[in-house]
């Protein structure tokens, strides 16, 4: 089990690959297992904090399930303090931040190097791969610059997946993408395109993606937690269960025949949040820009002369 609270960047250099929305759902998945989590959001849209504003209000403030934290990261002072302060709260045990498409921010390597785990959203096209492959391999160079000083553990989601796209030749190479992504991290199982995923709330309706993304985030929750069980009773109530708001999804009650398969939850209670590692303030003095020197093993996949 990692140390709480565990720091959960969503990252990619490459824009549009859905980090703000697997960010909000995976927080409402995290809400549905009884894990207390707060949104930070880096991202200049800030898209995660206007959708709050507009869902209290349409929902008011009666039921939020957590907070949502506006932040910049232009500055390294600034994110390395903001590092060490979620470190040592003891109020929450999962922070999670949605950072820019961008690697021009001057605070992304303090962001990248006190994170536990690095979430790399992208999509199986022949644009978004090879650009995903050089974001990744900024963060392994960073890592070797640290000298062993960055702990991050990446998770690639390949994101917004449709079975029905791609040519025979195309799906030869995300497979081999995804052969050489999986030497610098975990490659998730695909997320599937639907439309559920776009009508995401930071309020209501917080379990209503939970069967599409499921199969995905209990891979990185297993990696936090040592167990895809809840930690505690979520506690779920009105607005925020989908069957309250559209009556349609109402859960139907079990047939007799299926009672003797009834599975039963095993709640394990969280161990007492232990403060992590100082944050390390030689990040600070790391550029974000690329070597160009720095050798690519990412094997066929080319880097594209534009990443914007």
């Amino acid at each position: 089990m990692m140390q709480t609270p565990v720091i959960v960047t969503f990252a990619n250099q490459k824009g549009g690959v859905g980090k703000t929305t697997l960010c909000v759902t995976f927080a409402n998945y995290l809400v549905t297992k009884g894990v207390r989590v707060v949104i930070v959001d880096c991202d200049f849209q800030h898209s995660i904090l206007k959708c709050r504003r507009s869902d209290l209000r349409k929902y008011g403030e009666g039921t939020v399930p957590y907070s949502v934290i506006e932040k910049e990261a232009t500055d390294k002072d600034d994110m390395t303090e903001l590092m060490e302060k979620l470190h040592n709260d003891p109020s929450i045990e999962v922070a999670l931040v949605d950072s820019p498409g961008s690697l021009k921010a001057a605070g992304l390597v303090p962001l990248f190097v006190n994170s536990d785990i690095i979430v790399i959203p992208f999509h199986y096209d022949l644009v978004t791969v090879p650009s995903t492959a050089s974001f990744i391999m900024f963060l392994d160079r960073l890592r070797q610059a640290m000298s062993g000083g960055m702990r991050a553990r990446l998770f690639m989601i390949p994101n917004l997946n449709d079975g029905r796209v791609g040519k025979r030749s195309e799906l030869l190479i995300w497979e081999k993408s995804r052969e050489t992504f999986s030497t610098y991290g975990d490659v998730t199982p695909k997320m599937p395109k639907r439309a559920d995923m776009e009508r995401f709330s930071t309020i209501a309706a917080l379990d209503m993606q939970n069967e599409i993304v499921r199969p995905v985030f209990d891979k990185i929750y297993a990696a936090m937690f040592d167990t895809v069980n809840p930690i505690r009773e979520s506690n779920l109530r009105g607005i925020q269960l989908i069957e309250n708001i559209d009556p349609k999804r109402k859960k139907k009650p079990a047939k007799a025949s299926d009672s003797t398969a009834e599975m039963k939850v095993e709640f394990v209670e969280p161990e007492t949040p232990q403060k992590n590692p100082g944050v390390s303030e030689s990040a600070a003095n790391v550029s974000s820009t690329s070597d160009d020197n720095s050798t690519d093993t990412t094997d066929n996949i080319t880097e594209p002369t534009d990443n914007n």
